[in-house]
């Protein structure tokens, strides 16, 4: 028996890839190119079972034979394209393809074949980029897709539901907002990079940065956010569809480039004025906008984190360190 999780060899993906490798499962790793190298060699040396499959999402009866082959149980899916505006204008129809077609395409091998749970990554981008701001934005917040990614998460949770109700599938959305940590590099799928990921990517390069503003939400460590969408996968029950996965641990990126200039003495960086030498770090919008909540996964489950700011940082100065700064752009933007 095994779990497939597709987009594995994506930035969350990674991270669920190797939670359940360490607790000792058979994951089936499907994406479109193989994982990162050293990604590979360092879940070699985890007690579970790796088989690492380049396949196309989009193609149906290919993931049928591949679920029937592993004999899977359980699908966790992270596959998607990360979408900025510029890829919108010219890759539409490939990440409509992606992110709609393959979801579907995904979903229905899994209920014929009959996996016992499928859980779909989605974001809370399909609040839209006019939430008010820290306002909680919980399950039930009025949708206002803002482009073709945000849609694509809303019109899955959607397509879901249609094929659960046609086939039985048992299934579950979890929302996800704001995730940085290990493993988050330049997929050529994910066009829109933490604020996060830019700071220490500067920071390595000894490049000074510039914040419009302190950048304050309720950002979401990797290792945490894998561990919320596990649970969902493997819980026994469920009460609802659809969950929301924030933290509650709110902070600002202008509170981690403090922590930065402690760490790389050499980095600097400042908080709205001119913008001078400096790269400006993208907080994507004009204002920080609603936080995800996490409430009814918590009354049910548990904490959706447990990585509060210094202990996440703590951990990806470490891993950073200990993973010859992987991901990061070493030159200045």
């Amino acid at each position: 028996m095994s779990i497939l999780v597709t987009g594995a060899s994506g930035f969350v993906g990674l991270n669920i890839v190797e939670q359940l490798l360490t607790q000792g499962e058979h994951v089936v790793a499907l994406a479109d190119r193989p994982l990162p190298p050293i990604a590979a060699f360092a879940f070699s040396e985890l007690p579970g079972q790796l088989t690492s499959i380049c396949a196309d999402i989009r193609h149906q009866d290919g993931i049928r034979r591949i679920l029937a082959e592993q004999q899977v149980t359980r699908v966790l899916h992270a596959a998607a394209i990360t979408s900025n505006v510029a890829r919108e204008r010219t890759e539409s129809g490939l990440v409509v393809g992606v992110n709609m077609a393959g979801l579907a395409a995904v979903a229905a091998a899994s209920a014929a074949h009959g996996v016992e749970r499928f859980v779909f990554v989605s974001s809370n981008a399909i609040f839209g980029g006019g939430t008010p701001d820290y306002a909680m934005l919980d399950e039930d917040w009025p949708k206002d897709p803002g482009n073709l990614y945000a849609l694509s998460k809303w019109t899955g949770e959607m397509i879901l539901d249609k094929i659960g109700n046609a086939t039985g599938l048992d299934w579950v959305a979890g929302r996800l907002a704001g995730v940085f940590g290990p493993w988050e590099y330049r997929t050529g799928m994910r066009d829109t990079m933490n604020p996060v990921f830019q700071a220490n990517s500067l920071a390595l390069a000894g490049s000074p940065a510039f914040l419009p503003r302190p950048g304050r939400s309720n950002w979401h460590f990797s290792r945490d956010a894998a561990a919320s969408l596990i649970t969902l996968l493997t819980t026994p029950v469920h009460r609802h569809a659809i969950y929301n996965l924030g933290t509650p641990f709110i902070w600002s990126i202008g509170d981690w480039c403090a922590r930065l200039t402690e760490r790389f003495p050499a980095f600097r960086y400042q908080i709205g004025g001119e913008i001078g030498e400096a790269t400006e770090i993208n907080l994507y919008g004009d204002h920080d906008g609603g936080i995800l909540s996490w409430q009814r996964f918590a009354e049910e489950f548990g904490p959706t984190g447990i990585a509060d700011l210094d202990a996440a940082f703590d951990h990806l100065m470490n891993w950073q360190a200990a993973h010859d700064a992987f991901g990061l752009e070493r030159s200045a933007a």
